[in-house]
């Protein structure tokens, strides 16, 4: 079976094997040898059951078996206990019986996250302001997250192989996507550097300025579902893009990389004008790049901007 194929087998397999999205609602619990008190959102219960109902409340957008309470401190005559790491998770019936799980550390959990009166919802060190836009993103977390072999993927060159192995070696969709892809775009920069330096070029130096022309061209190309670039060999800024499945985006800039090397060895191969300017990326015109993704639905839009 074809390799591409066989991915889109195993990815609707996961998919329809997807465990549920839980929502995780951190409260404090204070205790004496009398009796036990409650923390949730600034507020104090003298009854869980009180604060299960007030949780339930502030969430009507969320399933009420997706809801579990995690206790994070427990305070005793002064004594706190921090358990946080223990991934234990009070879990709330309809019928307003609760018991205690423990769920795998791997287990995708959104995290709610109170902050100054509003609500935030945390996912892979990702934060949202709604619960729906977290949830999205937990879901394909958890639908890519199980795939480790693009390596397979990568082109024919010896050393940009070697380089992408250092610089991508056990960083998969989970680790690249947290912090909204901030970890991508790091990576990126860094496998640049190396390629550079194939090249005899020093490295090259991140600017935010282009960061945010290659962000906001992300999202329109997304919003046209068409690929645009900006600049020519002569203007100031340049720009490559490109449409990836999320389990491939790391191997986006190998990609460009051996197409450069491709349309180098072969002066008659004409070269796709998203990607027709990476290989001035690899030359001493130019010194900054940003680095802009959009995700959409299962693909990634990802564009460089450089000078």
């Amino acid at each position: 079976m074809d390799l591409k194929i066989f991915i889109i087998v195993l990815i609707y397999f996961i998919s329809q094997s997807q465990e549920n999205i839980f929502l995780s609602v951190p409260f404090n619990e204070h205790f004496n040898s009398r009796s036990s008190r409650y923390e949730y959102r600034g507020k104090i219960f003298n009854n869980l059951k009180y604060l299960i109902r007030k949780a339930s409340l502030d969430f009507p957008e969320v399933p009420y078996k997706s809801i579990l309470l995690r206790k994070e401190f427990i305070t005793y005559q002064g004594i706190v206990n921090d358990t946080r790491a223990d991934h234990r998770y009070l879990q709330v019936h309809i019928n307003g019986k609760s018991k205690y799980i423990i769920l795998p550390s791997n287990h995708v959990v959104i995290d709610f996250v109170p902050y100054q009166g509003r609500k935030y919802f945390n996912c892979n060190r990702s934060y949202f302001k709604t619960y729906k836009k977290a949830k999205v993103y937990c879901e394909l977390l958890e639908e890519f997250s199980p795939f480790k072999f693009q390596q397979r993927f990568l082109g024919k060159d010896f050393f940009a192989s070697r380089i992408w192995k250092s610089v991508w070696r056990d960083c998969y969709y989970k680790c690249f996507s947290q912090t909204h892809f901030l970890e991508f775009k790091k990576r990126i920069i860094r496998e640049l550097c190396m390629l550079r330096n194939i090249e005899h070029e020093i490295p090259i130096r991140y600017n935010e300025t282009l960061e945010f022309i290659a962000q906001h061209d992300a999202l329109k190309n997304v919003k046209k579902n068409k690929l645009f670039v900006v600049g020519t060999e002569r203007s100031d800024v340049h720009e490559v893009a490109a449409f990836s499945s999320l389990i491939l985006a790391s191997l986006q800039v190998n990609k460009w990389y051996n197409l450069y090397l491709d349309e180098k060895n072969d002066i008659n191969r004409k070269s796709k004008k998203e990607s027709k300017q990476f290989h001035l990326l690899l030359s001493s015109r130019i010194k900054e790049v940003g680095v802009g993704v959009y995700i959409y639905r299962k693909k990634l839009s990802i564009v460089l901007a450089f000078a």
